[in-house]
């Protein structure tokens, strides 16, 4: 949302709450051919450094050693802010041209963002026209994040030696990267749900434009610090079993069994570790598609897209699907890419495609 400068053969970098994704991208005759990957942990004494200055200095070297170990040349980037460091806002104006929308906009933002405009970064995007009680109306997206926020991601990249093109927001990646992925869907009322770290994304797309986009403050680490309560262990060492081990339990196969999970049975224990943890994550899911059915478009979710780290959990797709009704299927971010396979590992991209969503939407907009 956020333009700096325009450039050829940019990167897609995804600076999340626990890795760094890098994607890039060769794009000739529609053809969409990845260039350059990488996934890089970041490590927790990183993810937990308070100071936010010492933080930035740690990962800009990790972003320079994602660069150079995967020999990636180019230093123009596309970022993008989480939900929770941006406003989003969808309003309807009174129909006015795109060079009157361009004249207001600032003073039609006062309305919605709850700061002084002076003090934040403000972009636009005009969604679509309306009929409302029979007057005309636009629709449109404003996006606003503070200064010091955006300053301070500059700060990143240039720390990293790295050239700021524009700084997106996590949800519109992920609606990027998934209407060049599912042509075949996007006439549909989609949901995109992206269980991330620190967030989980709800976004909701009708026509693959996005007219509903929130984030709720249950996702990855939650279940991983509730792993480390339950087993006693450290945080590093519950990430891991629940990356090895883990599973989500459902009625048809699991909630129904006759005896409780023992001690030995670790699968099982994370099942019942994280069910108050989900039953919280789908009370949330439920209140955004009510909401998005009964007060913006009245059109009910007829298919869920999930991605992010934690959708890896075994079963998480089928819980979903059983808890909201509406079928769910795992994103795929590389599903009309043609990758190499004599320069890149098919099985690891395999396993962890869902961890890239926002980095190829980001990446796209070489293409876009």
């Amino acid at each position: 949302m956020f333009n700096f400068i325009k450039t050829g053969n940019l990167v897609g970098l995804d600076i999340g709450s626990s890795a760094i994704k890098a994607v890039q991208f060769k794009s000739t005759d529609e053809q969409l051919t990845l260039l350059n990957l990488a996934l890089e942990e970041i490590p927790l004494e990183v993810q937990e450094e308070s100071d936010p200055d010492v933080k930035n200095g740690l990962l800009a070297e990790i972003i320079r050693k994602v660069f150079k170990d995967h020999n990636i040349k180019s230093k123009d980037v596309v970022t993008s802010l989480p939900g929770d460091d941006a406003i989003v806002r969808y309003v309807k104006l009174p129909f006015m041209s795109d060079e009157e929308l361009k004249n207001v906009i600032s003073y039609e933002a006062e309305q919605y963002i709850p700061l002084a405009i002076d003090q934040v970064v403000l972009d636009f995007d005009r969604l679509g026209e309306l009929d409302e009680d029979g007057q005309k109306k636009i629709e449109v997206l404003l996006v606003a994040a503070k200064e010091e926020i955006v300053d301070r991601h500059l700060d990143l990249l240039r720390r990293a030696g790295l050239n700021p093109a524009v700084i997106d927001v996590d949800s519109f990646a992920l609606s990027n990267a998934f209407i060049r992925n599912y042509s075949n869907v996007v006439d549909e009322t989609v949901s995109l749900i992206h269980v991330g770290a620190k967030l989980t994304t709800i976004n909701i797309l009708e026509e693959g434009v996005s007219h509903l986009t929130r984030d709720v403050q249950v996702a990855g680490n939650n279940f991983s610090r509730e792993i480390q309560r339950e087993f006693g262990m450290s945080l590093g060492e519950a990430e891991e079993l629940k990356r090895t081990q883990g599973k989500v339990l459902t009625e048809t196969e699991d909630i129904l069994q006759i005896e409780v999970p023992t001690r030995e049975d670790k699968s099982a224990r994370v099942g019942e570790t994280l069910n108050p943890l989900l039953n919280k994550l789908i009370a949330e899911i439920r209140r955004s598609f009510s909401y998005y059915e009964s007060s913006i478009r009245k059109k009910p979710v007829s298919r869920i897209i999930l991605s992010g780290g934690s959708a890896r959990l075994r079963n998480f797709d089928k819980y979903l699907a059983e808890k909201l009704n509406v079928p769910v299927e795992l994103n795929d971010p590389f599903k009309v890419v043609q990758i190499p396979e004599r320069f890149f590992d098919v099985d690891f991209i395999k396993a962890n495609a869902q961890r890239f969503n926002v980095g190829v939407g980001l990446a796209l907009r070489l293409v876009d």
